[in-house]
């Protein structure tokens, strides 16, 4: 599979919002998708090991971030 293939519909929806904003704060996407941490940690692992999501450190504050931002 590649890029978004096999992903639910809310995984795909949380990967197309970080990737329409560039990058967005944990907080930002619990509230946007209504959602808790624990549930946002499972699509995470999921996103990161397709390699279609990835934290980035700025500051104090971690995003979530497209794979390939900043390349």
């Amino acid at each position: 599979m590649k890029g978004t293939e096999g992903l639910s519909e809310l995984q795909k929806a949380i990967y197309e919002f970080v990737k329409e904003k560039g990058k967005v704060p944990r907080e930002e996407i619990l509230a946007n998708f209504n959602m808790k941490e624990t549930e946002l940690q499972t699509y995470l692992a999921t996103l990161r090991h397709c390699e279609l999501l990835k934290g980035r450190k700025e500051g104090h504050c971690v995003y979530l971030v497209p794979f390939d931002y900043g390349e």
